[in-house]
């Protein structure tokens, strides 16, 4: 082969690569025109764009990175804390009562600087709990005093321990998912402890 020929034949696949790129960038720009015209066009006809509900804004946390606090618009950061290496636990609140519960896990990365990063696992979101009941995640069940239990609990001022339990969430502390569990024999510690 002579080098007229590959030449040829490497200006021809530059081409095509051009071609097939410029083709996706347009469709790709078309796409966001096409979303950008939808809404420009409901807001037009006086509708508003269908806000997102609290499970999706939940779900769509889930992989996100941060490194230090993870500060949420229109939510309150009620702390959190380590519920097993290499997992962290974050409450959130908002203003109408609903809770959003956040699993981290730390990342590799962490070790290398001075500063941890964290990848969010899983979400949990659930209503206002009922009046006289207060959302806690430093629970337990049984003898495990691993703190990765939530609930939705209450219970007498003096007491260490809350026992009375409405609904009960796990955190499995190998993947970092929150799951629903039946609350007997869950007890949570009393905030004012």
């Amino acid at each position: 082969m002579d080098y007229k020929s590959i030449r040829s034949l490497a200006a021809t696949c530059v081409f095509i690569l051009f071609a097939a790129g410029n083709a996706w960038a347009q469709a790709e720009t078309s796409a966001e025109a096409s979303a950008e015209a939808g809404a420009e066009q409901a807001e037009e006809n006086g509708e508003e764009a269908a806000p997102m509900s609290d499970e999706d804004f939940a779900k769509s946390l889930v992989g996100k990175t941060y490194s230090g606090s993870f500060d949420l618009d229109g939510w309150t950061n009620l702390g959190g804390g380590l519920v097993l290496p290499p997992f962290y636990v974050q409450h959130y609140n908002r203003e109408d009562g609903t809770i959003l519960v956040l699993t981290a896990k730390e990342t590799e990365a962490a070790g290398r600087g001075s500063s941890a990063d964290f990848e969010v696992t899983d979400a949990l979101t659930t209503s206002k709990p009922r009046k006289g009941y207060t959302f806690l995640t430093a629970c337990m069940k049984g003898e495990d005093y691993t703190l990765r239990f939530l609930g939705e609990a209450s219970g007498k001022d003096s007491a260490e321990w809350w026992t009375n339990l409405r609904k009960a969430w796990e955190i499995n502390i190998e993947t970092g998912e929150i799951s629903s569990v039946k609350a007997r024999g869950v007890k949570c510690t009393n905030p004012d402890w």
